[in-house]
């Protein structure tokens, strides 16, 4: 795609113990040709689907 694009996660606010759940929003131009395999935390941590 030779369109520059951007992606963005909102915030989410969960109580200690729980389960949250992070939605990758993505331009729907390029959802089609987009595949998310890691994350990356500001503090430079990655979570994978490997990652328990």
């Amino acid at each position: 795609v030779s369109q520059s694009y951007q992606v963005h996660v909102h915030d989410e606010y969960v109580l200690l113990g729980n389960a949250g759940l992070l939605r990758c929003l993505i331009p729907s131009f390029v959802s089609d040709f987009v595949i998310v395999d890691t994350w990356v935390g500001g503090d430079g941590t990655h979570i994978t689907a490997d990652s328990h």
